[in-house]
């Protein structure tokens, strides 16, 4: 899902028809509410690992554990779109173009639509060592700080229902796990880069020069992983893929000038392998090395940040020119593009308006246009602003940097 040589798991928010599909926005939490994750869409699991339901089972039309990948899409009205798993059932799935990483308040977000039925939460960097990171019922919301370093990266998430639901339908009913956390992944296959069990570097580099050019335009910390196939001495394996980060990153630093400080490596061996190694076409894609780039931290000389609004607080964030953000009153949106360093030009939607419009943002057709113009020092905001296919020519909307 979604691989390629080269992963752009974020650069792939480019301008485009479908921009605001890509980026950040607010999704149905199943219980009348909704959470804003700041890079959309590929926050979310994307492929199923194990799933055993307990007993007793959940009906066989609620044994699909796939409806708990992807976006919240439980439809309430028809009872679907989600995976129950039954009383002590367990699901593990994981995380493909994004990661699980400590951030700033809540990194985990279990979407389970029941809301009495209990379950216990794990996490795990290659799917055999786990970490207990506390329980959960209906929106479960996991600060996994407490149990993490600041630069552990984590693929796998375990469910198990504590069997607390002896009724009907029992067992917890996921409906989507996200890690709020996302960052930049990219994947290079070994073979683009390397000799067959060496550490130098092929001629061609134009891949990890594309992957630099995307680093400089981020300031956050960079971690490189090396991996190998399972083939050969264990021990071998570990210092080939080390070598191999080892490389990488000395030609980030020589040749590209990105700072030495940014970056870090790991060396995985054939550990968390990402096809059957039983193929050579498997043990071709696990030999590899992942480049992860996490997002900077919020710059206050920047349209990034919380604001204080007369129509709420209001976070903006900010992917390169894209920009995405929410204000927390009514679960609004905004989501546009900057048109020059202190300009936002968006559309935005506003779910307490009364107002209709053909065009919608995310099925929402309470939308308009919106033009947000910063002061020189980013502590201030004023806005314009229209509905529909109107120009934005209302003024009453202002902030102020929190």
């Amino acid at each position: 899902m979604k691989k390629i040589i080269v992963i752009f798991a974020v650069i792939a928010m480019m301008i485009s028809s479908n921009l605001f599909a890509q980026i950040g926005r607010t999704y149905p939490d199943g219980h009348g509410g909704r959470l804003f994750f700041p890079f959309g869409n590929i926050s979310f699991a994307d492929k199923v690992i194990s799933y055993n339901s307990g007993s007793p089972a959940p009906s066989e039309e609620d044994r699909d554990p796939q409806k708990a990948l992807g976006i919240p899409d439980y439809n309430e009205e028809k009872d679907i779109n989600f995976t129950s798993l039954g009383n002590g059932g367990i699901l593990v799935v994981k995380f493909v173009d994004n990661i699980l990483y400590d951030i700033d308040g809540d990194d985990l977000f279990i979407f389970e639509i029941g809301g009495d039925e209990e379950f216990e939460v794990y996490i795990s960097k290659n799917g055999t060592d786990w970490i207990n990171v506390g329980q959960g019922a209906g929106v479960t919301k996991i600060d996994i700080k407490p149990f993490v370093k600041p630069t552990d990266i984590f693929r796998y998430v375990k469910l198990v229902d504590l069997k607390t639901d002896q009724g009907e339908w029992p067992g917890a009913d996921i409906d989507a796990v996200g890690a709020i956390g996302s960052t930049i992944n990219f994947q290079i296959s070994g073979n683009v880069l390397f000799e067959t069990g060496k550490a130098t570097l092929n001629q061609n580099k134009s891949e990890l020069i594309t992957i630099a050019e995307k680093i400089k335009e981020t300031n956050g910390r960079v971690v490189i992983e090396g991996y190998t196939d399972n083939v050969g001495n264990i021990d071998d394996n570990i210092k080939l893929s080390q070598a191999r980060a080892l490389t990488v990153k000395n030609f980030f630093t020589d040749s590209c000038n990105i700072d030495l400080t940014r970056l870090s490596i790991n060396a995985y061996g054939e550990a968390n392998p990402v096809a059957n190694n039983n193929t050579a076409e498997g043990r071709q894609k696990n030999r590899r090395v992942e480049i992860i780039v996490f997002p900077s931290s919020v710059n206050t000389h920047d349209v990034t940040g919380i604001w204080e609004t007369n129509w709420g607080t209001m976070y903006i964030y900010r992917y390169g020119n894209i920009i995405a953000g929410w204000y927390t009153d009514d679960y609004g949106e905004i989501a546009g593009k900057l048109i020059n360093e202190h300009t936002i030009e968006a559309v935005w939607a506003e779910n307490s308006s009364a107002e209709t419009c053909e065009n919608d943002l995310y099925g929402r057709h309470n939308i308009g246009k919106v033009i947000l113009t910063f002061d020189k020092d980013f502590t201030s905001f004023t806005g314009k602003w229209g509905y529909c296919s109107d120009e934005p020519t209302e003024t009453n909307w202002n902030g102020t940097r929190k």
